[in-house]
């Protein structure tokens, strides 16, 4: 019987930024840990799964009971949320980034309610970027027509004015939602498209594809983590978020 939705965390060991760095300590807990302890405020943990080509981090979620599936090697996340769709049947993949320990649950809920109301619909995460943001290449930034659609993204900063200078700007939010059949037809463009590989940006091989994509508004108070500074900025933010708590 197909579900309706699972969450789906890819995590590998072997990142050419950062090796590793799903097992990584973060505030004392392991990366991969934080993330999934936050996709389960949202769902019961039966419906979310860690997705990987590593043994070492199955062995990881199997001490901890977090269901997880082992994967051949791929290209990208989405491709290997396209070899968990070929296990774990669903109408839709919600995707959450191994590598956002401190992604916040109400913008996986949000992406989550899009996807149960446009179910063939591929959608992801956008919040304005500041000019920090939009001049870090570790952050992709998103230009959108008026009903939401990606038109592009880039690492590199857009738009800019006339005289090349920053004015406003959205970065992504790598939550995602994917019905199979796009999963699928991604899987179809492996090898043809080019920009994806030319940015490092898997989501530009949806529209090289002619696949549509949406993007909607998130808090975005996340910080994924894509190289070692980020580590001490995903830090600093947990350490404040404990202080404001207390």
């Amino acid at each position: 019987m197909s579900r309706e939705i699972v969450v789906v965390i890819p995590a590998r060991m072997g990142g050419s930024r950062l090796p590793g760095k799903p097992l990584i300590e973060i505030d004392g807990k392991p990366m991969l840990l934080h993330v999934w302890e936050r996709c389960v405020q949202i769902f019961s943990d039966k419906d979310v799964f860690v997705a990987t080509e590593d043994r070492e981090i199955l062995d990881f979620c199997q001490d901890r009971q977090i269901q997880c599936v082992l994967t051949g090697k791929v290209e990208s996340a989405i491709d290997r949320i396209y070899l968990f769709s070929k296990r774990i049947d669903s109408n839709v993949y919600l995707n959450v980034q191994g590598d956002e320990p401190i992604i916040n649950p109400a913008d996986i809920k949000k992406i989550a309610e899009y996807a149960a109301r446009f179910p063939n619909r591929v959608v992801f995460g956008k919040t304005p970027a500041s000019y920090e943001d939009f001049m870090d290449i570790s952050k992709a930034k998103v230009v959108c027509d008026l009903e939401g659609k990606l038109l592009y993204s880039s690492r590199t900063g857009i738009p800019v004015g006339k005289d090349g200078k920053f004015y406003s700007a959205e970065r992504a939010i790598w939550v995602y939602a994917f019905p199979k059949s796009s999963l699928e037809r991604y899987s179809k463009a492996a090898g043809l498209s080019k920009l994806d590989k030319i940015e490092d940006n898997e989501i530009l091989r949806f529209l090289e594809a002619g696949e549509p994509v949406y993007c909607i508004d998130l808090e975005g108070d996340s910080w994924a983590v894509d190289e070692m500074k980020d580590i001490e900025i995903v830090e600093a933010k947990i350490r404040g978020r404990k202080t404001k708590s207390n």
